[in-house]
């Protein structure tokens, strides 16, 4: 990607950002009169337009279940806080590395957040995950530790397409200027199916961890997080870990850089 396209591809994501405003009528006249006319001529903002009404009206169903006169009705006022912070932030095309999977395959893990994070709120968050941390993260840094320290595995392979078939996982290969892929290979976290993904980066090697969705979202402080965010921000030792949902999975990047690099990469 050359400096010119870097700077396009930034200059429609800030595009892409006024997407959930508009649809939230929380821009000024003016605004929304120039939001407006670039929406006539931009098919990719149109198509984003369209998904997040979709996804509104999917929350909003998921919402209406909740009766608000219920003794309960706490969990309606924290499920619409959640749905609002998942249409901004989780779902805003700029925070979200996705591959062109099915639109309601992603929307059901946004969905499984919005319902795991209202009963979080009622029930309150496990102390002991704030002292020991998340344990697919934990299998993720150990299993980087592993790696870095020597050569790729002998089953690294640049065919990510049949890694994908063997494993039922959707995987999509970061790439952006000075990134590097190395190869892939299956790994387990938390004694279920991973896919590893290595990239050179800074002179930095960085593994990209893809896991089911169920596996993803297992620890509240994940649900949390992300649901606030957008991603989930973890620092063990000198490496940083950066996760996020995709399609019917959830990504994991450790490297020892800032976790504010590892977040570009993303993008």
């Amino acid at each position: 990607m050359s400096d010119h396209d870097h700077r396009s591809h930034e200059a429609h994501a800030a595009w892409l950002e006024r997407v959930a405003p508009y649809l939230d009528d929380e821009l000024s006249p003016d605004e929304r009169r120039v939001m407006a006319h670039h929406l006539t001529a931009c098919e990719p903002c149109r198509r984003e337009l369209a998904r997040q009404q979709a996804v509104r009206r999917r929350l909003e169903r998921l919402g209406a279940a909740t009766d608000p006169s219920a003794p309960h009705a706490t969990r309606a006022v924290s499920a619409e806080a959640v749905e609002r912070h998942l249409r901004r932030r989780l779902l805003s095309p700029a925070r979200r590395h996705t591959g062109p999977g099915p639109l309601w395959g992603w929307m059901g893990w946004a969905i499984a957040a919005v319902q795991a994070c209202v009963l979080a709120v009622v029930l309150g968050w496990p102390s002991w995950e704030a002292r020991q941390g998340v344990p697919m993260v934990r299998d993720a840094v150990a299993d980087f530790r592993q790696r870095v320290s020597g050569m790729l595995p002998p089953q690294a392979s640049r065919d990510t397409a049949a890694l994908a078939r063997t494993l039922a996982l959707p995987i999509e290969v970061i790439d952006g200027p000075g990134v590097e892929f190395l190869g892939a290979w299956p790994t387990a976290l938390q004694g279920q199916p991973a896919a590893a993904l290595a990239y050179r980066v800074e002179a930095h090697t960085v593994v990209q961890y893809v896991v089911s969705g169920p596996l993803f979202f297992n620890r509240a402080s994940v649900r949390e997080a992300v649901a606030r965010e957008g991603r989930y921000v973890a620092h063990l030792g000198d490496q940083s870990v950066v996760g996020w949902p995709g399609d019917n999975a959830g990504s994991l990047l450790v490297g020892e850089l800032p976790s504010e690099s590892l977040e570009r990469l993303r993008l």
